[in-house]
């Protein structure tokens, strides 16, 4: 004696859950729940995720976690190079061993006494027949001892009063209360004034 082999299906205008026998499927029936007539089909199996639900929710608090180390990180970071920048604001560099700076004095005669030299101001002159430009005048050694090694730099000015340029001439040795007539080569051409720089001897 063959057993009649039932399947499971629902209704497809109120969703409720049929059985019928298996030769039934693909005819119409009363759906027994709601009195409207419904095609018996098999019931279409619920599909699961990919997925596990678990899986996903330990994958978000993953990122999370990870993201808030990222930015935590960031933070360290930026707090570390602020740190050093104020260490490097605060530090003083070993090489810094520089020399005080000399006092100059201005004279009413337009000369300059500054690292124990006598310099007279300083003009601009054309060599004749040429158009070489010098810029000249005089330094006078302050001390009582021989200088060694007497660099003097000279501020190039344009009309405006604005530096330009420099020019620079050399004496190996000027004597106790000793003159020295310097000049300087002028090489840039908008020049029209001149006044010192500076006047250096060799520490040697």
């Amino acid at each position: 004696m063959n057993k009649t082999k039932y399947l499971k299906g629902e209704c497809t205008e109120c969703g409720g859950r049929l059985e019928f026998p298996a030769e039934a499927i693909g005819t119409s029936m009363e759906c027994p729940h709601c009195g409207k007539t419904t095609e018996l089909m098999l019931e279409v199996p619920k599909q699961e995720p990919i997925l596990p639900t678990r899986v996903i929710v330990w994958t978000v608090i993953a990122a999370i976690i990870l993201g808030g180390g990222l930015v935590g990180a960031i933070l360290a970071l930026k707090r570390a190079q602020r740190w050093a920048e104020r260490q490097k604001e605060h530090s003083t560099p070993v090489s810094a061993t520089t020399q005080a700076p000399a006092e100059t004095t201005a004279n009413a005669d337009g000369s300059v006494v500054t690292n124990d030299f006598k310099v007279s101001q300083v003009r601009l002159e054309m060599t004749p027949g040429s158009s070489i430009v010098y810029a000249v005048g005089t330094a006078v050694n302050a001390l009582n001892r021989q200088r060694f090694g007497v660099q003097i730099e000279v501020d190039l000015l344009n009309d405006a009063g604005q530096k330009i340029g420099s020019a620079k001439d050399y004496q190996q040795a000027i004597e106790p209360s000793g003159q020295w007539q310097f000049k300087a080569l002028v090489m840039d051409a908008k020049a029209t004034n001149a006044r010192l720089g500076k006047i250096t001897e060799s520490s040697n």
